[in-house]
């Protein structure tokens, strides 16, 4: 079997193989391939035609209030009478020496069959969520001083930029998917931007994609936009980056969301801590330092120990040859390194021994967020 780059002339059979395994119609739409700048493909040639597929979309993903580039792994498809022969495997083997070289330093993919993603270093650092709330929900929210004016002809790409939360992904070019003559965005009195809420009507439900706020009085007003539909729509589902904050500002708060996690990979330790922010790095004694084994047999590129220095508000790597106070398994960087899970966590799950204080002190806590699925 070899694995290739794609190429122009692979595209229609490329997509029969990802129709085969994801449904969807007989010939490809207008959209397919895309703009060829935004990916790299890998197809998997048997001898006898082509039997897999897999695409590695460059992205951007923010980390300590900066953007680390990411290679989203997308459409890894297989036909079904080439399965249990390696093909998965062999295309992201490929794909992990392709990300290294093309400088990606991260990796994320949405799976329903984690198994062998995990088994190649990918493990859960995230989530998508959504709440579904009856309309009735958004009732009884005070007044706000905001501005509320149609989305249509406003540029939110800075205020989208100026959230940016952990997991967040970068938007190049801004692109909003719901209808911008329906969505809304709240203004200061000095006309700027603080927050914006981009949404389609499906049948009697809203679909929010994206309500982003920069403080409770944008949240407030945009929640209320919402609200105004009542009599015309029942439900809403609601994509936040922040779903404390509604919670927080609704009477009843948020129900249970919806949860779809996303995987994260670090393809190069060292290219991923010079990419990072490190704002706790601020409050650490300068020259504070750790060395960390990886353990990574397919990225044999970066395993080995490295120690980590804090430098002038930052964090910085190099390899040494000293002890380590901390062993972790591939599997163990990308929960650690987006902050979805403590040392100790990681510990206990088998992933990491040793002393991952300083790891720890590093990187604040919480559950990352994309607004986005690929």
């Amino acid at each position: 079997m070899i694995i290739r780059d794609v190429t122009p002339d692979d595209f229609d059979e490329v997509w029969r193989i990802r129709r085969r395994a994801f449904g969807g119609p007989v010939l490809p739409g207008p959209s397919w391939p895309g703009d060829l700048s935004t990916w790299r493909g890998f197809v998997a040639d048997s001898g006898d035609g082509l039997c897999g597929f897999l695409r590695i979309r460059r992205l951007g993903q923010f980390f300590g209030g900066r953007v680390v580039p990411m290679g989203g792994l997308a459409s890894v498809a297989v036909d079904p009478h080439a399965r249990g022969r390696g093909v998965a495997s062999g295309l992201v083997d490929a794909a992990l020496h392709a990300m290294r070289a093309d400088g990606q330093p991260l990796s994320a993919l949405f799976t329903r069959v984690p198994a062998l993603y995990r088994g190649r270093g990918w493990e859960r650092a995230g989530v998508v969520e959504h709440a579904d709330l009856d309309l009735t929900a958004l009732r009884g929210l005070p007044g706000g001083k905001y501005a509320l004016r149609p989305l249509a002809g406003f540029d939110v790409q800075e205020c989208y930029r100026a959230l940016a939360i952990d997991g967040m992904l970068e938007r190049r070019d801004f692109l909003l998917r719901g209808d911008p003559e329906l969505g809304s965005v709240a203004l200061d009195s000095d006309g700027g931007v603080r927050g914006y809420v981009d949404l389609s009507r499906v049948d009697s439900r809203l679909d929010v994609h994206d309500l982003v706020a920069l403080d409770s009085e944008a949240a407030v007003v945009l929640l209320r936009s919402l609200a105004s539909w009542s009599g015309l729509i029942d439900r809403v589902r609601i994509r936040s980056a922040e779903p404390e904050v509604l919670a927080l500002l609704l009477p009843d708060g948020l129900p249970s969301p919806e949860t779809e996690p996303w995987y994260l990979r670090v393809v190069d330790f060292p290219a991923a801590v010079a990419a990072r922010g490190w704002p706790a790095a601020r409050l650490l004694a300068e020259g504070t330092q750790t060395c960390v084994e990886i353990v990574d047999e397919h990225a044999p590129w970066h395993a080995g120990t490295h120690r980590l220095v804090v430098e002038g508000g930052t964090v910085h790597s190099e390899r040494t040859s000293r002890r380590a106070d901390l062993r972790l398994h591939t599997r163990a960087l990308g929960p650690w390194f987006s902050g979805a899970a403590s040392t100790s966590t990681l510990i206990r799950a088998g992933l990491c021994t040793g002393d991952g204080s300083v790891l720890d002190a590093l990187v604040s806590r919480g559950t990352p967020r994309m607004l986005d699925s690929f």
